[in-house]
Protein backbone atom coordinates (compact mmCIF):
# COMPACT_ATOMS: atom_id res chain seq x y z
CA UNK A 1 0.00 0.00 0.00
CA UNK A 2 1.63 3.31 -1.23
CA UNK A 3 2.61 5.76 1.65
CA UNK A 4 -0.56 8.77 2.35
CA UNK A 5 0.90 12.17 2.37
CA UNK A 6 0.20 13.79 5.69
CA UNK A 7 -1.01 17.10 4.82
CA UNK A 8 -1.94 20.19 7.47
CA UNK A 9 -4.20 23.19 6.45
CA UNK A 10 -3.67 26.32 7.67
CA UNK A 11 -6.46 28.71 6.28
CA UNK A 12 -9.43 31.27 8.02
CA UNK A 13 -11.65 30.56 5.39
CA UNK A 14 -13.99 27.78 5.86
CA UNK A 15 -15.13 27.17 2.52
CA UNK A 16 -11.31 27.56 1.25
CA UNK A 17 -10.15 24.60 4.01
CA UNK A 18 -13.08 22.59 2.07
CA UNK A 19 -12.33 23.28 -1.68
CA UNK A 20 -8.96 22.34 -0.59
CA UNK A 21 -9.83 18.93 1.56
CA UNK A 22 -12.03 18.04 -2.03
CA UNK A 23 -9.51 18.57 -4.27
CA UNK A 24 -6.80 16.39 -2.07
CA UNK A 25 -9.31 13.78 -1.57
CA UNK A 26 -10.51 13.41 -5.30
CA UNK A 27 -6.71 13.41 -6.16
CA UNK A 28 -6.03 10.52 -3.68
CA UNK A 29 -2.80 10.09 -2.00
CA UNK A 30 -3.10 12.57 0.65
CA UNK A 31 -4.14 12.42 4.62
CA UNK A 32 -5.40 15.26 5.89
CA UNK A 33 -4.37 15.02 9.19
CA UNK A 34 -5.52 18.23 11.06
CA UNK A 35 -6.84 21.90 9.83
CA UNK A 36 -7.12 25.07 11.70
CA UNK A 37 -7.99 28.75 11.19
CA UNK A 38 -5.77 29.82 14.01
CA UNK A 39 -1.88 30.32 13.61
CA UNK A 40 -1.25 30.18 17.32
CA UNK A 41 -2.34 26.51 17.22
CA UNK A 42 -0.18 25.67 13.61
CA UNK A 43 3.16 25.03 15.42
CA UNK A 44 1.29 22.79 18.07
CA UNK A 45 -0.39 20.59 15.27
CA UNK A 46 2.96 20.05 13.37
CA UNK A 47 4.68 19.47 15.95
CA UNK A 48 1.96 16.24 16.82
CA UNK A 49 1.15 15.10 13.82
CA UNK A 50 4.71 15.63 12.05
CA UNK A 51 3.19 15.85 8.53
CA UNK A 52 4.90 16.39 5.17
CA UNK A 53 3.06 19.49 3.75
CA UNK A 54 1.69 22.05 5.49
CA UNK A 55 -0.47 24.34 3.61
CA UNK A 56 -0.76 27.69 4.95
CA UNK A 57 -2.27 30.97 4.39
CA UNK A 58 -0.15 34.16 4.86
CA UNK A 59 -3.16 36.46 6.49
CA UNK A 60 -4.19 33.97 9.28
CA UNK A 61 -7.02 36.03 11.79
CA UNK A 62 -4.65 35.76 14.46
CA UNK A 63 -1.20 35.70 13.34
CA UNK A 64 1.30 36.47 10.42
CA UNK A 65 1.66 33.37 7.93
CA UNK A 66 5.58 34.62 7.93
CA UNK A 67 5.97 34.03 11.68
CA UNK A 68 4.30 30.96 11.49
CA UNK A 69 6.21 29.41 8.51
CA UNK A 70 9.29 30.14 10.54
CA UNK A 71 8.19 28.77 13.71
CA UNK A 72 7.36 25.64 11.76
CA UNK A 73 10.39 25.42 9.90
CA UNK A 74 11.84 25.28 13.45
CA UNK A 75 9.90 22.56 15.32
CA UNK A 76 9.71 20.29 11.90
CA UNK A 77 12.13 21.28 9.09
CA UNK A 78 11.61 18.26 7.29
CA UNK A 79 7.89 19.82 6.71
CA UNK A 80 7.33 21.33 3.24
CA UNK A 81 5.68 24.75 3.80
CA UNK A 82 3.37 25.71 0.68
CA UNK A 83 2.01 29.02 0.84
CA UNK A 84 -1.58 29.50 -0.61
CA UNK A 85 -2.72 33.14 -0.11
CA UNK A 86 -5.26 35.68 -1.64
CA UNK A 87 -2.91 38.22 -2.43
CA UNK A 88 0.66 39.30 -3.17
CA UNK A 89 2.19 42.34 -2.20
CA UNK A 90 6.13 43.27 -2.53
CA UNK A 91 8.36 41.42 -0.55
CA UNK A 92 5.57 39.07 0.58
CA UNK A 93 7.34 36.52 -1.47
CA UNK A 94 11.07 36.90 -0.45
CA UNK A 95 10.12 37.22 3.25
CA UNK A 96 8.11 33.62 3.21
CA UNK A 97 10.84 31.97 1.31
CA UNK A 98 13.41 33.71 3.89
CA UNK A 99 11.38 31.95 6.57
CA UNK A 100 11.45 29.14 5.01
CA UNK A 101 8.34 28.29 2.75
CA UNK A 102 9.02 25.80 -0.40
CA UNK A 103 5.99 27.33 -2.63
CA UNK A 104 3.86 30.20 -3.12
CA UNK A 105 0.85 29.91 -4.96
CA UNK A 106 -2.50 31.91 -4.78
CA UNK A 107 -6.28 30.77 -3.71
CA UNK A 108 -8.13 31.56 -7.08
CA UNK A 109 -5.70 29.92 -9.00
CA UNK A 110 -6.90 26.31 -10.72
CA UNK A 111 -7.01 23.27 -8.27
CA UNK A 112 -4.10 21.77 -11.03
CA UNK A 113 -1.62 24.34 -10.45
CA UNK A 114 -2.20 23.63 -6.65
CA UNK A 115 -1.15 19.87 -7.65
CA UNK A 116 1.54 21.12 -9.49
CA UNK A 117 3.26 23.27 -6.58
CA UNK A 118 2.50 20.69 -3.87
CA UNK A 119 4.05 17.68 -6.43
CA UNK A 120 7.32 20.34 -6.79
CA UNK A 121 7.37 21.32 -2.68
CA UNK A 122 7.55 17.33 -2.22
CA UNK A 123 10.20 16.79 -4.88
CA UNK A 124 12.31 18.92 -2.75
CA UNK A 125 11.96 22.36 -5.69
CA UNK A 126 11.23 25.87 -4.61
CA UNK A 127 7.92 26.77 -6.73
CA UNK A 128 6.20 29.94 -7.70
CA UNK A 129 3.35 30.07 -9.79
CA UNK A 130 3.18 31.88 -13.31
CA UNK A 131 0.24 34.31 -12.09
CA UNK A 132 2.49 35.19 -8.24
CA UNK A 133 5.24 36.03 -10.76
CA UNK A 134 2.93 37.93 -12.96
CA UNK A 135 1.73 39.93 -9.96
CA UNK A 136 5.28 40.31 -8.62
CA UNK A 137 6.40 43.97 -9.54
CA UNK A 138 9.94 43.48 -11.44
CA UNK A 139 11.78 46.19 -9.64
CA UNK A 140 11.02 44.11 -6.39
CA UNK A 141 12.80 41.00 -7.29
CA UNK A 142 10.89 39.46 -4.57
CA UNK A 143 11.79 35.63 -5.65
CA UNK A 144 13.79 33.40 -3.55
CA UNK A 145 16.94 34.57 -2.97
CA UNK A 146 15.94 38.61 -4.22
CA UNK A 147 15.55 40.92 -1.76
CA UNK A 148 12.76 42.12 0.10
CA UNK A 149 10.77 44.71 1.70
CA UNK A 150 13.89 46.27 4.13
CA UNK A 151 15.49 47.38 0.47
CA UNK A 152 12.37 49.07 -0.80
CA UNK A 153 11.12 51.11 2.25
CA UNK A 154 12.94 53.37 4.86
CA UNK A 155 13.34 52.29 8.30
CA UNK A 156 10.87 55.13 9.33
CA UNK A 157 8.37 53.68 6.84
CA UNK A 158 8.70 50.66 7.96
CA UNK A 159 7.69 51.83 11.41
CA UNK A 160 5.04 54.34 9.77
CA UNK A 161 3.77 50.85 8.21
CA UNK A 162 3.76 48.65 11.56
CA UNK A 163 1.88 52.05 13.05
CA UNK A 164 -0.58 52.04 10.15
CA UNK A 165 -1.19 48.70 10.93
CA UNK A 166 -2.03 48.71 13.91
CA UNK A 167 -5.08 51.16 13.33
CA UNK A 168 -2.93 54.86 14.07
CA UNK A 169 -4.29 57.67 12.41
CA UNK A 170 -1.86 60.48 11.13
CA UNK A 171 -2.31 61.99 14.44
CA UNK A 172 -0.97 58.97 16.14
CA UNK A 173 1.67 58.42 14.64
CA UNK A 174 2.94 62.10 14.34
CA UNK A 175 1.96 62.04 18.19
CA UNK A 176 4.03 58.69 19.02
CA UNK A 177 7.06 59.82 16.65
CA UNK A 178 7.30 63.55 17.77
CA UNK A 179 6.16 64.83 14.29
CA UNK A 180 4.02 66.99 12.43
CA UNK A 181 0.72 65.52 11.47
CA UNK A 182 1.79 66.70 7.80
CA UNK A 183 5.33 64.65 7.84
CA UNK A 184 3.18 61.87 9.50
CA UNK A 185 0.68 62.09 6.18
CA UNK A 186 3.64 62.61 3.90
CA UNK A 187 5.14 59.24 5.28
CA UNK A 188 2.04 57.45 4.38
CA UNK A 189 1.57 58.56 0.96
CA UNK A 190 4.86 57.60 0.47
CA UNK A 191 4.63 54.45 1.61
CA UNK A 192 1.61 53.91 -0.79
CA UNK A 193 3.28 54.88 -3.45
CA UNK A 194 5.96 52.52 -3.43
CA UNK A 195 4.21 49.71 -2.49
CA UNK A 196 1.17 50.43 -5.23
CA UNK A 197 -1.20 50.56 -2.24
CA UNK A 198 -4.49 52.24 -1.74
CA UNK A 199 -5.28 52.80 1.50
CA UNK A 200 -4.81 51.42 5.29
CA UNK A 201 -6.40 48.81 4.93
CA UNK A 202 -3.99 47.23 2.03
CA UNK A 203 -1.28 49.07 4.00
CA UNK A 204 -2.39 46.39 7.14
CA UNK A 205 -3.15 43.69 4.86
CA UNK A 206 0.67 43.96 3.67
CA UNK A 207 1.91 44.34 7.01
CA UNK A 208 0.95 40.98 8.00
CA UNK A 209 1.69 39.13 4.89
CA UNK A 210 4.94 40.32 4.71
CA UNK A 211 5.71 39.99 8.46
CA UNK A 212 6.45 43.32 9.17
CA UNK A 213 3.63 43.40 11.53
CA UNK A 214 5.23 41.20 13.28
CA UNK A 215 8.91 42.77 13.51
CA UNK A 216 9.78 45.06 16.88
CA UNK A 217 9.46 48.69 16.87
CA UNK A 218 12.30 51.23 16.00
CA UNK A 219 13.83 53.58 18.16
CA UNK A 220 11.39 56.72 18.05
CA UNK A 221 14.91 59.00 17.62
CA UNK A 222 15.20 57.78 13.82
Amino acid sequence: MPTMVKVVVAEDHALVRQGINMLLSATGGFDLVAETALGSEVEMLVAFHKPDLLLLDLALSDSSGIEVARKVKKVAPKTKVLIVTGNVYPGSVANAFAAGADGFVLKHEQGSELLDAIQAVLSGRQYVSQQVSKGLDSTTNARPGGFGLSQSLTQREQQIVRMIAKGGSNQEIADALHISVLTARKHRQNVMLKLGLHNGAEIAAYAMQSGLAEAPDLDNNL
